[in-house]
């Protein structure tokens, strides 16, 4: 038994100091430094920036009719038929009860220039030749033109006028009067402000 105690304190003793050996190894050994903390800096939240869209495009205006000034209150006034001025004219119509005239524009030629007129508008030359006016209406476009209040009536002497109505009643006469398929009379007429404020009357055909 002696030999057995003996072996077993011999192991006993060499655990004990290869013990001893290894955790003086390890206290010899310097702890490593601990180490500092990582900081992470923030990082700003990014935005996609959006496109900016072009402003929607705004109708244009219509262009408004020029004005005129009619008393102390601006107002639209349409223009006149006819600019101030004499116009050469057949009368279509005497409208006496809206105090109105509808008239046709024409051109007067007179003396030498009234026989090329008529040639070239197609009269055989032996008929110009005893013209000493000619009328010419290429433009079958009318015009309708108030009577001012006035109106000075100038008409051809005949029968004894004494009023206005009967002044209108001639002129209406006579502006139906035909002469060798054409009218009989022209009419010039004196117009101020859009409305007539004379007419003169004269034959188209040669006076006997």
């Amino acid at each position: 038994m002696r030999p057995v105690r003996t072996i077993i304190a011999v192991v006993f003793v060499a655990a004990v100091a290869v013990t001893g050996c290894s955790a003086h190894s390890i206290a010899d050994q310097p702890s490593a430094p601990p180490a500092p903390p990582v900081t992470v800096a923030p990082v700003a939240p990014t935005t996609a920036a959006s496109p900016r869209q072009p402003a929607p495009k705004q109708p244009t205006p219509a262009p408004k009719p020029p004005r005129q000034r009619n008393g102390p209150i601006v107002d639209y006034v349409p223009a006149p038929v006819l600019a101030d001025g004499r116009y050469d004219s057949y009368i279509r119509t005497v409208d006496t009860r809206h105090q109105r005239l509808v008239v046709d524009l024409v051109q007067v030629f007179q003396g030498q220039a009234a026989i090329q007129a008529a040639v070239a508008d197609g009269l055989p030359r032996n008929q110009a030749q005893v013209l000493y006016v000619w009328v010419r209406n290429q433009n079958p476009r009318l015009r309708t033109l108030a009577m001012a209040g006035d109106l000075q009536i100038d008409l051809l002497p005949g029968d004894c006028i004494d009023s206005r109505n009967h002044q209108l009643a001639k002129l209406l006469k006579d502006s139906r009067a035909i002469s060798n398929s054409r009218p009989a009379y022209y009419f010039t007429l004196t117009v101020a402000g859009g409305a007539v404020h004379r007419i003169e009357e004269d034959k188209t055909f040669n006076a006997c």
